[in-house]
């Protein structure tokens, strides 16, 4: 009687069946410029969202598909150069360049780069064309500013990395900087990526560097603010309700901001031309930080609109993407923090996808302009209360 062979999982094969890098980069080719022609399709026939702009329509579809064609490595080696490429748009492509603005630092079984305040004004003495005015390694961690964002990147779970959105924290300090007149520093945590490091690797790494800053570093809890996007923003949830329930004597963070993030729902995704996350890479995500074990896949630490309550957890200010297929649930979770007492601002941006505000070619001026705009008025009120 003949065998049946074990189906394997969408995770599973992204790890064993790894089609050969022309074949697979050809493939990943044809689907986005086929994407790219349905989007163009819908858009003359007038069936695309009236307020999504073409051109951030047009790279939304193109994004999508990545990690649906590609293994993991590949999608891994895809992301970081595209990352580089966006990092040399912005003056930060080379090692140099990058380590005007962050320095790598080290602590108890976590690792990350810390990025401390710079002058950006115009008054600032800065010969560099980067308008970097002191070295990062001349800065200890947490001094030298009000506020300490401790940032946690998105990726999915399984990429990314501490640097890169380092042209968005740029712009975000100089923005604070100039309208709100607060100094912030940024700690970027490079957490183990999963499926190396499922759950709980990420979430341990970034609440021990929180507990540093505060023991080691003598910064004050009310002066950090944690933020995150994506599953970057399921971390920073998971950490701020462990912190909740077995840190409880170091003190919560001031605040919460996060960008787009994934509360992990158990409700079914649909995907959409119009955002750049898919089901299917949702499902690979899930997977590789669960390992699909049942009680981490609905635990309150990986799932957290699944937490019993939310009450205790620090004031948040949350983006979304208006088209994003995370609005349901994301929604979902604000209106369950506020009924549980969490203050919540939350803020939609109609036409937008997931993360549009990290990306130039995903947002407008505008857009990244009332994101600094949002996250500096969090960042001063976090500030006065110190007074």
């Amino acid at each position: 009687m003949p065998v049946e062979k074990e189906e394997l999982s969408v995770l599973q094969r992204k790890l064993k069946k790894e089609k050969w890098d022309p074949l697979a980069y050809s493939y990943f080719a044809c689907v986005v410029v086929g994407r790219i022609a349905k989007y163009i399709g819908l858009y003359m026939a007038g069936k695309t969202p009236p307020n999504q702009p073409f051109t951030i329509g047009v790279t939304t579809a193109s994004l999508f598909p990545g990690i649906e064609c590609l293994s993991i490595r590949q999608y891994r080696s895809f992301m970081k150069t595209a990352v580089r490429a966006v990092q040399f748009q912005n003056g930060i492509g080379t090692e140099a360049r990058r380590a005007k603005w962050a320095t790598k630092v080290e602590g108890r079984e976590w690792s990350g780069y810390w990025i401390p305040f710079q002058d950006q004004s115009d008054n600032s003495k800065s010969s560099s064309k980067t308008g970097s005015t002191c070295s990062p390694t001349d800065v200890p961690l947490g001094k030298g500013c009000d506020v300490v964002l401790l940032a946690v990147h998105g990726g999915g779970f399984i990429d990314g990395d501490a640097l890169m959105f380092l042209a968005f924290f740029k712009n975000l300090m100089k923005s604070i900087q100039l309208k709100q007149n607060v100094r912030i520093g940024i700690l970027s945590v490079q957490y183990g990526l999963s499926p190396e490091y499922p759950y709980p690797y990420a979430i341990n790494e970034i609440t021990t560097s929180y507990c540093d800053l505060i023991r080691q570093h003598g910064v004050n809890p009310r002066r950090i603010v944690i933020v995150g996007d994506s599953a970057g923003g399921n971390l920073c949830l998971g950490a701020s309700l462990k912190l909740r329930d077995a840190f409880s004597e170091v003190g919560p963070p001031a605040g919460q901001i996060l960008f787009c993030p994934w509360v992990r729902s158990s409700d079914p995704l649909e995907s959409s031309i119009f955002d750049v996350v898919s089901s299917v890479g949702c499902e690979v995500y899930n997977e590789a930080y669960t390992q699909h074990d049942p009680e981490t896949e609905m635990c309150q630490y990986t799932s957290p609109i699944s937490a019993p309550t939310l009450a205790g957890l620090s004031p948040m200010l949350i983006f979304i993407g208006g088209l994003e297929i995370l609005l349901q649930s994301t929604m979902r979770f604000v209106d369950k923090a506020r009924s549980e007492g969490v203050e919540v601002k939350s803020i939609i941006a109609q036409g937008r996808p997931h993360n549009y505000m990290l990306m130039d070619y995903l947002s407008t001026k505008q857009d990244r302009e009332e994101t600094y705009q949002a996250v500096g008025e969090f960042v001063l009120n976090v500030h006065n209360k110190l007074g």
